[in-house]
Parts: structure tokens; C-alpha cells; sequence
């Protein structure tokens, strides 16, 4: 995932002052669709370090399958990295397969940003599910 952390075509979907100091940026370039569902990998950088079982870390390189008929959005890896914005070696890394990991289940992207992502991707004016 490191060079991930690269990509030029990052986007900045929420800046930090609306979503508590959360910066969440979309890789313009991850975008992929099928049928109803979208995947998306996406850099979430906090103002504080965060805590996950042992591993603390500033910023995660996720991908995110959004689903557009339900709520049923699942991540499907995250890597964990030491500094913001996912500079340098991840710290640990989760791939969680073709079935993933439902989206509640992980609580690293703020809903409203969740709720944007949603909208953007099925085209819609309002999320399925808060």
C-alpha cells in the first residue's frame, strides 16, 4: 500500500474543519464500479494518534466497497501508518477478503463522510442508511 500513499490524485472529500480535524481524501484513480457496487480506496489522516488493539497510528489507506441498493457498505483492507497522510511503511495491514468487513464493524471514517462518499458514488441526494 505504501505506494498508494503516492497516488497523485488524491481529492480531499472533507477538510478538517468540518469533520472534527479529519482530513479523508479519495484516490481518483482506485474508482471502480460493478453493477451496483463501487470501490473506492481512500486516505484518512487524524489530528491526534488513534488506538487499535496495539498498533497507534495518525493516518489509514482504505478500500471502501460501496454498495448502492442497501447498507450493506464493507471495508475490504486498511493499512495503518505511523505518520499523517500515510507517509512511509505501513505499521500492519488487514486484508479482509472477498466477503470484507462490514462498514459499522470499523469506526475509522466519520459518517458524514461516509454519507458524501455514498451520494457520490450512486448519485444520489440522500444516504441509504445514517
Amino acid at each position: 500500500m505504501s505506494s498508494a500513499a503516492q497516488a497523485a490524485s488524491w481529492f480531499v472529500l472533507e477538510a478538517p474543519e468540518s469533520i472534527s480535524g479529519i482530513t479523508v481524501e479519495v484516490d481518483l484513480e482506485s474508482l471502480r464500479s460493478r453493477g451496483e457496487k463501487h470501490h473506492v480506496l481512500m486516505r484518512i489522516s487524524y489530528p491526534e494518534a488513534q488506538k487499535k488493539q496495539n498498533i497507534t497510528f495518525r493516518s489509514v489507506i482504505a478500500e471502501l466497497e460501496i454498495s448502492c441498493e442497501n447498507d450493506l457498505d464493507i471495508w475490504k483492507s486498511v493499512s495503518y501508518f505511523q505518520s499523517s497522510h500515510a507517509k512511509g511503511m505501513p505499521l500492519s495491514s488487514e486484508n479482509f477478503g472477498t466477503a470484507g468487513l462490514p462498514k459499522s464493524a470499523m469506526k475509522i471514517l466519520p459518517d458524514k463522510a461516509w454519507g458524501t462518499l455514498q451520494r457520490g458514488a450512486c448519485g444520489r441526494t440522500a444516504t441509504v442508511a445514517p
